[in-house]
């Protein structure tokens, strides 16, 4: 077999690889959307930082700590999630 008969070979064995993948997460692929689609139709409005007591500000900061990692640097708004 020559290098281009191994190139096309390997391109058509991974394109196939690649589709039954996708098959086999499509059903979670689909849920994710749908939880996704969901969520943005109930987007909370923006949450001023006065209106919540230090103890429940740190907590919440503590949380999206979790949720976006430490290394997050500044949080983010605090009115949406990813």
């Amino acid at each position: 077999m020559d290098l281009s008969a191994y190139l096309v070979n390997a391109a058509t064995r991974q394109m196939a690889e690649t589709e039954a993948a996708e098959a086999e997460f499509a059903g979670i692929d689909a849920l994710i959307a749908d939880a996704e689609g969901r969520a943005g139709a109930h987007a909370s409005a923006e949450v001023e930082d006065d209106s919540l007591p230090v103890d429940d500000r740190r907590a919440v900061d503590e949380a999206m700590g979790l949720v976006y990692g430490a290394d997050e640097a500044t949080p983010r708004g605090r009115g949406g999630v990813a």
